[in-house]
């Protein structure tokens, strides 16, 4: 992934939100769906799709929304307690620039979620995260009225 060069200002996101095309809006949802699927990997890839097609300093919110499946997807299949807690440092550090939404998706809520995961996998080992109730790990999270 590309080094991040510049955060859009909030300002900025707002101005840039109402420009971003409905197939990219779709996508995102799409990812959404994938993420509550527990199908984390696919999330990862539907998002990196808008990623590599945004070229504007919001390419950075998709690069966190990445960020943050592939750590579950480290939880649920790899078991890499260590590729949890990057990958979800990563994200949420990525992700914290569009708080408290952004398209419509609770960002703080998300942010919330990953960093209470990785808290979870600290110090944990393969065994205890496959081991881990897949019913608890968290869904996507929009606001209220949004999908």
């Amino acid at each position: 992934m590309a080094v991040i060069r510049s955060i859009p200002t909030r300002a900025e996101q707002l101005a840039l939100e109402s420009t971003v095309s409905d197939r990219d809006r779709a996508d995102l949802r799409r990812g959404a769906r994938l993420f509550d699927a527990q199908r984390f990997w696919e999330a990862h890839e539907q998002w990196e799709e808008i990623w590599q097609r945004e070229h504007r300093p919001i390419r950075v919110f998709y690069q966190g929304l990445i960020q943050v499946a592939a750590g579950y997807h480290h939880w649920t299949v790899t078991q890499r307690p260590n590729g949890v807690r990057l990958s979800m440092r990563k994200g949420v550090e990525k992700l914290s620039w569009f708080r408290p939404t952004y398209f419509g998706v609770d960002v703080g809520a998300l942010i919330a979620d990953a960093d209470r995961m990785r808290v979870l996998a600290d110090g944990k080992d393969a065994e205890w995260l496959a081991a881990f109730s897949r019913n608890d790990l968290p869904t996507f999270r929009w606001v209220a009225g949004e999908r």
